[in-house]
Order: C-alpha cells, then sequence, then structure tokens
C-alpha cells in the first residue's frame, strides 16, 4: 500500500468555533467515555439519556441498545469483562470526537440531516445523520445538542455540519 501521509498534514482533531445561521458549533472533550455492554445494563444504569431527553449533568449514560450503554464522565473502571457484574468495560476516550451544537437552528439542522423528532421519544441516541453514525442527544438546554462522532470520521462530520448549517 502506498503511503501519502507527506501529501496532506493530519488535523489535530479542534476546529475553530463556528457561528451562523443560528447555530453554534465547537468540540467538547469529556474528561473520559466509556463503552459498558452487558444483559442487564440498563438495570445497572437507571436514568441513561434516551431521545429526547437531556443531559443536564457532568456525568451521565447514553442509551445506545438495549445492552449497551456509553458512560460519560463516570468512574474509571478497568477494561475487560466483570464477571459479577456481567459486563464487558472498554475505555472508548479516544474513539469519539464530541460536538457541542446549539442555538434556535440546531434542531432544523439535526432535522435536515437525521430523522428525528422530539415528539417522537427512542431508547437509543444511536443515530444516522447525514450519513455517519453518531450518538446525538440533547445537553444542557432545550436547544443544545452533543453529538458523538467516531474519530475518524469526525472531520468530514464537522465540514458537513458546517456546509449544511450555512444552506439554512
Amino acid at each position: 500500500m502506498r503511503d501519502d501521509r507527506h501529501r496532506w498534514a493530519a488535523h489535530d482533531g479542534r476546529w475553530p468555533r463556528f457561528d451562523a445561521q443560528g447555530i453554534s458549533l465547537a468540540t467538547t472533550e469529556p474528561e473520559r467515555q466509556t463503552l459498558i455492554s452487558g444483559p442487564s445494563i440498563l438495570s445497572h444504569y437507571p436514568g441513561a439519556i434516551e431521545w429526547p431527553d437531556i443531559a443536564t449533568d457532568d456525568s451521565y449514560s447514553l442509551c445506545l441498545r438495549r445492552d449497551r450503554i456509553l458512560r460519560v464522565n463516570g468512574l474509571e473502571m478497568p477494561d475487560g469483562w466483570n464477571q459479577e457484574q456481567e459486563q464487558a468495560v472498554s475505555d472508548a476516550s479516544d474513539a469519539y470526537t464530541v460536538f457541542d451544537l446549539s442555538g434556535p437552528k440546531a434542531l432544523d439542522l439535526l432535522k435536515h440531516g437525521a430523522e428525528l423528532s422530539l415528539q417522537k421519544p427512542s431508547r437509543s441516541v444511536a443515530r444516522n445523520l447525514f450519513g455517519f453514525g453518531v450518538f446525538l442527544y440533547r445537553y444542557g438546554a432545550e436547544d443544545g445538542y452533543r453529538l458523538h462522532v467516531p474519530r475518524a470520521q469526525a472531520h468530514p462530520a464537522w465540514q458537513t455540519l458546517t456546509r449544511q448549517a450555512v444552506r439554512l
């Protein structure tokens, strides 16, 4: 395989704050992101954020599936299988770039790229947004949202979000 790394500079994972058309977009860095999977995981972590719940604390869990959550800023946990809890733990802190999206037009942007409604609840925060698999939920306020994007797709996702925001 040919090595073309010399043709472009690697992106450092940071973008300047974007403000236009009633939309603000910025990156944020949670202290820790931990994927936890297991057959009765939701009973171990009651109150996991679902769509359209609003996360208001610094530490919270996101419901991804009935057997998987993403714990944001939770206690540090050892990776691997915990037989007593019947759960698998994986540190995912470097796996996802997190974007804060807010403003009066933020929901319009999200609706443009995904099927979602504040009136139609969903157990999961996993969404397909403009063709990217993301975890999308409301954060901090009625018009505040967070997106966890796989790090390898963060740059094209940022470009897509900012381009689409300008078009609104």
